[in-house]
């Protein structure tokens, strides 16, 4: 066999498993999907939250965002407080990097973050239910 027809398998062979590899992961990703539907809502225009509350909706459902003593606080509504399972916030920075996600406690008016980014960027509250989880990214 010649130096080129060797070649020649060879990236065949690579061809076909690359193929077959994101064809896996294409049916992954759909299975994920249909058990965990996610529902994205869309903040406000002119959205500043650390001046005055702003709202992301979508349907029946949206998370407000606003200043706080102590950080920001998040209230939501359209969703049953007995199916939240818990609650996350992520700051995004210009980039679109992330810098951890923390768990927001619950306080008696909503949920309160404590560690808001100094940098400009975004805030991603994610709200996570027993049948879907809700994601709102508020600019900063």
């Amino acid at each position: 066999m010649s130096r080129h027809g060797r070649y020649w398998i060879f990236f065949v062979i690579v061809a076909v498993g690359l193929a077959l590899s994101w064809g896996q992961v294409g049916r992954m990703t759909q299975r994920q999907l249909a058990t965990e539907p996610v529902v994205y809502l869309i903040p406000e225009p002119d959205c500043r939250p650390r001046i005055t509350p702003c709202a992301a909706v979508a349907g029946d459902r949206a998370i407000v965002l606003g200043p706080a003593v102590s950080g920001l606080r998040v209230r939501q509504t359209g969703l049953r407080d007995a199916d939240i399972v818990h609650v996350e916030a992520t700051p995004v920075m210009a980039d679109g990097s992330e810098a951890g996600t923390q768990t927001l406690k619950r306080g008696a008016d909503g949920w309160v973050v404590g560690r808001a980014p100094a940098q400009p960027g975004a805030l991603r509250i994610r709200i996570v239910g027993n049948r879907e989880t809700t994601v709102a990214e508020f600019p900063l």
